[in-house]
């Protein structure tokens, strides 16, 4: 589906309640997901999950801030003149939108609904098995968007150009040291 957005066109979130029910629709069938104790204003199940969606997003974003590679394309990029690392903006994420949305979806369920209802104590357990599922297409996901960056209109032109994009790979090869030498470009 979309981002979710306030009346300003602000992303406030990466998935929608929609995407997180019609991606696992059978566990809110099969069990009460409890959001009276969620310490949030939420009223019904469709606002408690737009808000974990959105608590979802600051995470990822605060994420991807943190990393190496965000660090190496704001400086390539000159995107803050300060020496202090900039935020990803939220709305200048204009490409590859429903990878996003599928990143937020996976961090929603695996870090916030399905330890609610999973039993820990049987490791077989259908919950634990999808807790795994999740966190290894989060991961993938999450590393992938920040080898290929070529999702940020770090110009905010409302377009991507080439000059937005970066491209990090790896390439290992051994030297007489037998230690791996790791190529950025």
């Amino acid at each position: 589906m979309a981002f979710q957005r306030d009346a300003s066109q602000n992303v406030l979130a990466f998935a929608e309640a929609e995407d997180i029910r019609n991606l696992d629709q059978r566990l809110f069938e099969a069990n009460e997901i409890s959001f009276a104790n969620s310490g949030t204003a939420a009223t019904t199940l469709e606002e408690y999950l737009d808000i974990l969606c959105q608590r979802a997003t600051d995470r990822i974003v605060t994420r991807m801030q943190a990393s190496p590679e965000w660090s190496a394309y704001a400086s390539a990029k000159s995107i803050s003149s300060t020496s202090i690392l900039p935020a990803v903006n939220k709305n200048l994420i204009i490409g590859n939108l429903q990878d996003w949305t599928d990143l937020c979806s996976s961090y929603v369920f695996k870090e916030m609904l399905l330890p609610k209802v999973a039993d820990f104590g049987n490791p077989e357990s259908s919950e634990v098995n999808k807790i795994n599922f999740y966190e290894t297409k989060f991961n993938e996901l999450f590393n992938e968007k920040l080898s290929v960056i070529v999702w940020y209109d770090a110009d905010a032109d409302a377009s991507i150009t080439s000059a937005d994009e970066m491209v990090n790979f790896r390439k290992n090869r051994r030297t007489r040291g037998k230690r791996f030498i790791t190529r950025v470009r």
